[in-house]
């Protein structure tokens, strides 16, 4: 009981409605009723031998419906009805002197005599409520004192008898050898027309809302009257309900009330923090460091040997170089493509024998219904492009076509966005030299790296550093500290010094300090091959896993160039066009084909290792998509 009391107190909510006055509140309850009889009942039913019958117990459900009207927020009236089970079992043992049947003896029998009567009452209680703790609507402790009132609507009884011992001991009812045994059932000789008593309970409110709450109680009810006519049979009760409450009343606006005036500002002006100019200090003390020499396996970046054009469109697009201005062609792959055709120009220039054919495709006639005159005009203002960059007339050729050689496929934007291209085929000339082993020094060293950042609006100081050296960014955790970072600087042939420039970074300040060191007395150490940086890349036709010549001639310039032991590891790729699962067995398959092939290529002791590739080329353009056709090989040496 003072757990579940605790419990009441604890887990009521706080509320107020300032605005708010309740009117009625409306609540149904349901629990149990826990009940004690005593007194005497032989005489009020047409018991079998029952001897005096004084004590009895029982629990039963109860169920109520209420009205509650608050008198204030202090006190109230509550009305309720309800149905309360006071049913009860009164038990007394009576033993008999008997003959065993089996033995001949005498035996003591011991029986459980049980009278039940069921009495079930329709019961009226008007109530006083007061509110220990919190409002009529929102108690966190209240009280309810009532009397009470009942009339009977149950009034039956069963009066049964059990064995108790010995063990072996029956009745034998009908012919039936049985230990419990039905001695009367039927109603009550004497109930009293009305019953009257009081209770007492304590309740909290959980709120759920401001208007509705589950309410926890516990009554107890003291019942004057005897239940029947003819004898004393008085009960008590202890009732553990749960209730749950719905307030009803109306809402009351408060007067608004005129807003003060204004306070009167005076604005004083106030001189601006000034702060001085962010700076960074930047301090390098060198680690150690060597010379490393050797060759080193280069690939070149593929060319996606092809010149796209605009829907319906015979312009070469303004993103293509069109003159051999001597530019830095790009090192990244889908960038470099804007000097496809001076790339193309070049090789040109440098194989006097070459020949290029030139042939020209549109995306369909659904989409470009001129066809071959679109494909043959867009050949020729590529052939235009070309003799203006110093490539002979005579040795282009012009094809037309309504769809490429290796179409894309046509059900798709991007594959129709693909097709509407120019094929750059060049004979006689290699289209890029793939593999290479080149001579190559560099100075490796680590640095120890201060960086200081002073000055500057202290709400706006930079969380991190960003520090290059030669190019090569590395970002440092704090404005505020010293980090190791490594140096690999590339050496000209018999050079005595290495220059490192130095950019430390942040918050939109730079300090640049410029390095040069003696690099003449490192120690040095010279390698076979280095292949760490190497990485080539191949690429196929649309949904196709077969290797052109061209690519043959390449992976086999490959197998030449590494070492015995060496373990290559190939990973295929495929575009976006298609579906997943068809993507990832093409890549499995371009990865399969490219291993089948170097294996038949090359009696070297090769260990492979073939996958799908994760990094890829952006499938936004075409010849992103095109570089995506591929396989990527890296060669790791022994």
């Amino acid at each position: 009981m003072r757990a579940f009391f605790l419990l009441m107190l604890a887990s009521a909510s706080i509320s107020s409605a300032q605005t708010y006055t309740e009117q009625l509140g409306l609540r149904v309850n349901a629990g149990l009723s826990a009940n004690t009889h005593s007194g005497s009942v032989s005489t009020t039913a047409p018991l079998i031998d029952c001897g005096e019958l004084t004590t009895g117990f029982g629990i039963g459900p109860v169920v109520s419906l209420g009205l509650e009207l608050p008198f204030s927020q202090k006190i109230g009236l509550g009305i309720e009805l309800g149905l309360v089970d006071r049913s009860g079992s009164f038990s007394r043992t009576n033993t008999y002197l008997m003959r065993d049947p089996g033995t001949g003896q005498d035996v003591t029998l011991s029986t459980d005599l049980v009278f039940a009567p069921r009495v079930n009452y329709i019961e009226f209680a008007p109530s006083v409520i007061i509110p220990v703790l919190g409002t009529m609507q929102h108690r966190r402790l209240g009280i309810a004192l009532a009397p009470r009132v009942g009339l009977p609507i149950a009034k039956s009884f069963e009066q049964r008898e059990t064995v108790i011992s010995p063990d072996n001991a029956v009745f034998i009812v009908d012919g039936v050898r049985t230990q419990e045994r039905i001695l009367s059932t039927g109603q009550l000789l004497s109930p009293s027309t009305m019953i009257v008593g009081a209770s007492a309970s304590i309740e909290s409110f959980i709120q759920i809302s401001d208007r509705l709450a589950l309410v926890p109680r516990v009554s107890a009810d003291m019942i004057f009257t005897s239940l029947v006519a003819d004898a004393t049979w008085n009960t008590f009760g202890i009732r553990g309900e749960i209730g749950l409450r719905l307030s009803s009343g109306k809402t009351v606006q408060p007067p608004v009330e005129a807003p003060p005036p204004p306070p009167v500002i005076v604005e004083r002006q106030q001189e601006p923090i000034r702060y001085a100019q962010p700076r960074i200090a930047l301090t390098v003390r060198r680690i150690g460091g060597e010379i490393v020499t050797g060759n080193e396996l280069r690939a070149t970046a593929p060319i996606v040997n092809a010149v796209f054009f605009d829907s319906a469109s015979s312009e070469i697009p303004l993103t293509y170089r069109r003159s051999r201005d001597g530019s830095v062609i790009s090192t990244d792959a889908v960038a470099a493509h804007a000097w496809v055709m001076t790339r193309i120009a070049s090789i040109v220039a440098d194989n006097p024998n070459a020949r290029v054919i030139l042939e020209g495709a549109t995306s369909g006639g659904a989409t470009e219904p001129e066809g071959i005159a679109l494909a043959q005009r867009r050949a020729e203002a590529v052939r235009r492009t070309l003799t203006e960059m110093g490539v002979p007339a005579s040795v282009i050729t012009t094809k037309a076509s309504v769809l490429p050689r290796a179409a894309s496929n046509n059900d798709f934007a991007l594959g129709r966005e693909e097709n509407r291209r120019v094929d750059i085929v060049v004979q006689n000339a290699p289209l890029q030299q793939w593999v290479s082993s080149q001579e190559f020094a560099v100075f490796q060293s680590k640095l120890d790296v201060r960086t200081v950042y002073a000055g500057g609006n202290p709400a706006e100081r930079p969380a991190t550093m960003s520090v290059q050296i030669n190019g090569r960014d590395s970002v440092i955790p704090n404005v505020d500290g010293t980090s190791e970072l490594s140096v690999d600087v590339a050496l000209a042939r018999n050079a005595t010094t290495a220059t490192l420039a130095i950019v430390a970074s942040a918050g939109g300040t730079i300090t640049t300090v410029d390095t040069t060191i003696n690099v003449a007395d490192l120690p040095q150490r010279r390698i076979t091959l280095r292949t760490d940086r190497f990485q080539a890349i191949l690429r196929f036709d649309y949904n196709s896993n077969d290797l052109s010549d061209n690519d043959k001639s390449l992976l086999r310039q490959l197998v030449e160039q590494i070492p015995d032991g060496s373990t290559i590891i190939i990973e295929g790729s495929a575009d976006i066009l298609g579906s997943d699962e068809r993507n990832r067995a093409l890549s499995q398959q371009r990865a399969a084909s490219t291993e089948a092939f170097m294996r038949s290529a090359s009696s070297k002791n090769l260990t492979f290792r073939t996958g799908t590739l994760a990094d890829r080329f952006s499938d936004a353009t075409p010849q992103g998509r095109f570089l995506n056709r591929n396989i990527h090989v890296r060669v790791l040496t022994p």
